[in-house]
């Protein structure tokens, strides 16, 4: 006689509850993912770019089109490769540059181990779109935004850093609750070793910080 097949055992309810925040998660992060504010400053320093640079005008149209791509896309990826998020963030900071010129300025230190690790898709975008929010549109002398990438101790260390301090304002805005929603994100994709953090550095610096584990092999 053939042997009985038991049949699958029903999910217990912490894990219906795990699968649902997952879901929740996933739909958040994609509502928040591009900020329509963010477009709408593009496309005005578009206008004027079209008459004045041409050539740069064609170029901030790519990259736009890059970045909205790249949202869309990667909106069904629980993971991305940092290279391909560290890529469009650098479409997204050429677009902003158009808007802040001098202002914003960028410094990269990335290890080369680090562009193969993999991070939830628009984690990177999330930060660097805090640093420009705060760190460079409200100083009139702009300022430096900073992103170091590391593979430390068995895990991914991403750190941006702007120019300024924390405000109740930063928390309590679309960023701030994109900055949430990436934590929860990195928690339930990495377990609760992966954190993302927002601190205060003297003098007047302000670092956030992703920690994710990498897989531990046998």
């Amino acid at each position: 006689t053939l042997p009985r097949v038991r049949p699958p055992e029903p999910l217990g309810g912490r894990a219906v509850q795990l699968m649902t925040s997952v879901k929740e998660a996933e739909l958040r992060a994609l509502k928040s993912q591009v900020n329509p504010h963010f477009i709408f400053n593009s496309l005005n320093s578009l206008r004027a770019l079209i008459g004045e640079d041409p050539a740069r005008a064609r170029m901030a149209v790519t990259q736009l089109a890059n970045l909205l791509r790249y949202s869309l896309q990667s909106g069904q990826l629980e993971t991305v490769p940092f290279e391909d998020e560290l890529r469009v963030v650098n479409d997204y900071l050429a677009l902003e540059q158009v808007r802040h010129e001098s202002r914003l300025r960028l410094r990269l230190d990335i290890a080369p181990e680090a562009l193969r690790l993999s991070i939830p898709p628009m984690l990177l975008q999330t930060l660097v779109e805090n640093a420009v929010k705060y760190g460079i549109s409200p100083r009139p002398e702009g300022g430096e935004i900073s992103i170091i990438a590391r593979n430390e101790g068995g895990a991914l260390r991403i750190q941006v850093s702007n120019p300024g301090e924390i405000t109740s304002a930063e928390s309590a805005s679309s960023t701030g609750v994109g900055l949430h929603n990436a934590a929860e994100r990195l928690r339930l994709i990495f377990g609760e070793r992966a954190t993302l953090r927002l601190r205060s550095d003297q003098p007047a610096m302000v670092v956030a910080e992703a920690v994710i584990p990498l897989p531990q092999h046998p």
